[in-house]
């Protein structure tokens, strides 16, 4: 930018590199005096268009109290066990119609931001050897992501305790539902996919359940996963213990359908603490770059009442009068015009060059509040 005043004041100054005097019918013309006349008033002073950046007021993000998930859930992923070790009773009804109930309670509630997705596996064959096969390698996605909620029920409705635990499996399977998913928008920040695994059991289809949790979370797009015990001894809670370990999350133990409602609340109001902070930093993120916004609007005005075209027109209109009159100043017309036309080119994409430079200290400011305000 600097370069760029320092070749208008130079053009300004010299009035190109043509001579100041021309010889007229009646003797030398004093083509600078001619010029500054014809332009006196219409002055250009572009050294006044300068960046003034001024303050935003920001709101206060309060940041989530609880260690779920620290950064913000892009798309959530509630896994429920169907194996037929869910036929169990607990409290007086049956493990399964617990964790549906409680399951859309809680799905129904999640800020409407975030995209959910209902999965149940172990639903098909049965829990003897002969359906073994076909239900450790039954995982579903029973409610897509961009379904509207109010089918959830509908979605949930026919579930069943049916056959094994494919833990391996679902996560497996889950991981090819994260891959297809869209990469979260530059400015959307860190956003992640979450996996709630709701299981009353142990792997039961030798797989790997604690490998597969690491392996989708050391993915492109580092994914979460939580696990819910509900129900279930010691051996059960240590494995599920372990995938939750070993991919960033937090384990749940739940006795009873009352504890796994508790459970589930607890997650979504860390869940929805994370949508208000998520939604704060970005409200005050627009007003970070609302200074830089009205900051060029205030140049762009500057720049436009410093504009060179109408010097340039007056110039033109007076050169072309006096050579139709035969005025003395027609001799100065080459010299004149050609040093409005260099005065012009000078100043040409000057708002371009200002626009850049209060972009990019947009964007930096922008990308320092975000990066201030990320959550470890």
């Amino acid at each position: 930018m600097k370069w760029l005043l320092r070749g208008i004041c130079l053009v300004l100054a010299s009035g190109g590199s043509a001579t100041a005097q021309q010889e007229g019918g009646d003797g030398a013309v004093d083509c600078d005096a001619l010029y500054a006349e014809i332009t006196a008033d219409k002055p250009i002073d572009l050294k006044s268009c300068t960046p003034q950046y001024g303050s935003s007021t920001l709101d206060q993000c309060t940041p989530p109290a609880a260690e779920i998930a620290r950064r913000p859930t892009s798309h959530m992923i509630l896994a429920i066990d169907a194996s037929g070790s869910m036929a169990g009773q607990v409290g007086g009804e049956s493990k399964m119609a617990a964790a549906k109930r409680e399951a859309l309670a809680f799905l129904k509630d999640i800020p409407q931001e975030v995209k959910v997705g209902l999965v149940v596996y172990g639903h098909r064959g049965n829990n003897k050897e002969d359906g073994k096969a076909e239900s450790c390698a039954a995982s579903e996605l029973v409610h897509d992501f961009g379904a509207r909620r109010g089918k959830l029920e509908e979605s949930i409705r026919d579930l069943s305790p049916t056959g094994w635990t494919p833990l391996g499996g679902v996560l497996e399977y889950s991981a090819g539902l994260v891959a297809e998913l869209p990469a979260p928008k530059e400015e959307e920040g860190d956003l992640a996919p979450v996996v709630y695994l709701i299981s009353d059991g142990e792997e039961t289809c030798e797989g790997d359940p604690v490998a597969a949790a690491g392996a989708l979370y050391e993915a492109g797009v580092k994914t979460v996963v939580n696990t819910i015990g509900f129900d279930v001894d010691a051996g059960t809670a240590a494995q599920l213990e372990a995938i939750a370990a070993a991919a960033g999350g937090t384990y749940y133990p739940a006795k009873d359908a009352r504890e796994l409602r508790r459970q589930l609340d607890a997650i979504k109001e860390t869940e929805a603490q994370l949508a208000r902070y998520r939604y704060c930093v970005h409200l005050n993120a627009g007003r970070v770059a609302k200074v830089y916004y009205d900051a060029y609007l205030e140049l762009a005005k500057c720049v436009k009442r410093n504009d060179p075209t109408e010097r340039q027109m007056a110039v033109l209109r007076a050169m072309k009068a006096a050579e139709e009159s035969g005025a003395p100043g027609a001799a100065c017309a080459a010299v004149l015009n050609k040093r409005a036309r260099d005065e012009a080119r000078a100043l040409r994409g000057v708002t371009g060059e200002l626009s850049s430079e209060v972009r990019e200290a947009s964007r930096a400011a922008v990308a320092a509040y975000r990066a201030e305000m990320a959550l470890e």
